[in-house]
């Protein structure tokens, strides 16, 4: 598993916009809670490096905190699973959605 995010100019500043995780067929088990340990800094990724692979944008509905480790987020692969019907490669994830969640669990 690849963890990186995509970045792009954003109200004049370069920011990291999408939070993209390439898996392997197969890697993942969706049918349970994917939790993911933030690396920091995240690598960058050009739009060119997306490739061929089948992607699915997770919402934010679809996204959990991890209240006992700092910077771990939850991505619900069953609820992707059931909304969709097929399994994919890449999750890409709006990193507002992503700074959102992580800093509710700061707050509750």
């Amino acid at each position: 598993m690849r963890i990186r995010a995509y970045c792009d100019f954003y109200h004049e500043a370069y920011r990291p916009l999408q939070l993209v995780i390439k898996t392997e067929p197969g890697e993942l088990d969706w049918s349970k809670t994917l939790y993911i340990s933030l690396p920091a800094p995240l690598e960058p990724l050009e739009a060119e490096d997306y490739g061929d692979e089948r992607g699915v944008s997770v919402l934010l509905e679809d996204l959990v905190s991890q209240t006992d480790e700092e910077n771990c987020l939850g991505i619900l692969l069953s609820q992707i699973y059931a909304r969709h019907g097929e399994q994919f490669e890449l999750l890409i994830i709006q990193m507002d959605d992503v700074e959102e969640i992580l800093y509710l669990d700061r707050y509750y």
